[in-house]
C-alpha cells in the first residue's frame, strides 16, 4: 500500500516522526513520498528519503500559497534539488483560487515555470487544485499537454473536471476526503466510475484524517479507511485497490 502524499517533514510529526514512520511499515505500508511544499521542506524531504532510502522518496517545489514570496533563489534552489537521485516528482505545485493567500498572478507565474520545468526533466507532477480547475488545465495544455506527466492532489472537481484531466493522461489523487461524501449522491457514486487504472492513493498527513478518525493528525496508517471506501464505490476488493494503485504509483514515479 503505497501513500503517494504524505508531509512527514511537517511540524506535527517533530515529536514522534520515527516512531509513526515504523509503525507505517509495520500496518502494511510498503512506500511513501513526501512531499515539499516550500524550499525548506524539499530539502527536507530529501533528507528524509535519504535516511530511508528503501520506502521513502521525495518531491521537490513551492505551494501556491509562498507565490507571493518566492524569489528567484527560491525557485533555483528547487531546480537544484531535482537533480537529487531521491526526487521523483515536482510539487506541490498549483493554483489555489480558494483561500487566495497569494496574489493569482504569481501562483500562474510559478506554477507555468515548474510546468516548463517538468517538461524538462521529464519529472512528473504533484498538482494542488482548489477552485482553479480551468486555469490549471489551461496551463497545462498550453505549456506541453501530453508531454506532461502527473497526478491532481487530493482531487475535488467533478466527473466533467475528471474527464479532462484523465484525457490530459494524468492521474487523480485520492485520500481522506472521499470517506466525507455521501456514496449515493452524485460525488460519492464518481469515486465508483472513475478508472481504476488512473487512481492514486494519499493521505496529505497530517491534514485530511479520514473517517472514522477525522479531525486527528493524519498518517500513512490510516490509508487503509481510504482504501476501504474506495473498494467499496468501485465493487471490487480491498486487495484488488491497493494492487491496481500500487501499479499506478510504481508507473508515475518509475525514476
Amino acid at each position: 500500500m503505497i501513500d503517494t502524499h504524505c508531509h512527514f517533514t511537517h511540524e506535527d510529526f517533530d515529536p514522534d516522526r520515527e516512531e509513526v514512520i515504523a509503525r507505517c511499515w509495520e500496518s502494511g505500508i510498503t512506500a511513501v513520498l513526501d512531499v515539499g511544499y516550500s524550499v525548506a521542506t524539499s530539502r527536507a524531504s530529501v533528507a528524509l528519503a535519504r535516511r530511508h532510502p528503501d520506502r521513502i522518496r521525495a518531491a521537490v517545489g513551492i505551494h501556491p500559497h509562498e507565490a507571493g514570496r518566492t524569489t528567484e533563489e527560491d525557485f533555483r534552489a528547487i531546480q537544484e534539488l531535482s537533480r537529487e537521485p531521491e526526487v521523483v516528482a515536482l510539487g506541490e505545485t498549483g493554483l489555489d483560487f480558494y483561500r487566495d493567500w497569494a496574489p493569482r498572478d504569481k501562483q500562474v507565474e510559478l506554477f507555468t515555470r515548474t510546468v516548463r520545468w517538468s517538461r524538462e526533466t521529464g519529472l512528473p507532477l504533484v498538482i494542488h487544485d482548489r477552485e482553479a480547475h480551468d486555469e490549471i488545465l489551461r496551463i497545462l495544455r498550453e505549456e506541453g499537454g501530453s508531454e506532461l506527466r502527473g497526478v491532481f492532489h487530493c482531487f475535488s472537481g467533478d466527473w466533467e473536471v475528471a474527464r479532462q484531466v484523465l484525457d490530459l493522461g494524468f492521474y487523480l489523487g485520492l485520500g481522506g476526503s472521499i470517506t466525507y461524501t455521501n456514496p449515493r449522491k452524485k460525488k460519492g457514486r464518481m469515486y465508483g466510475e472513475l478508472p481504476l487504472d488512473r487512481i492514486l492513493l494519499e493521505t496529505d498527513a497530517p491534514w485530511l484524517a479520514p473517517e472514522p478518525e477525522r479531525k486527528t493528525r493524519n498518517d500513512p496508517t490510516k490509508l487503509r479507511f481510504v482504501v476501504a471506501r474506495l473498494a467499496q464505490a468501485q465493487g471490487v476488493s480491498e486487495e484488488e485497490i491497493v494492487r491496481r494503485t500500487d501499479a499506478n504509483a510504481a508507473r508515475l514515479f518509475a525514476h
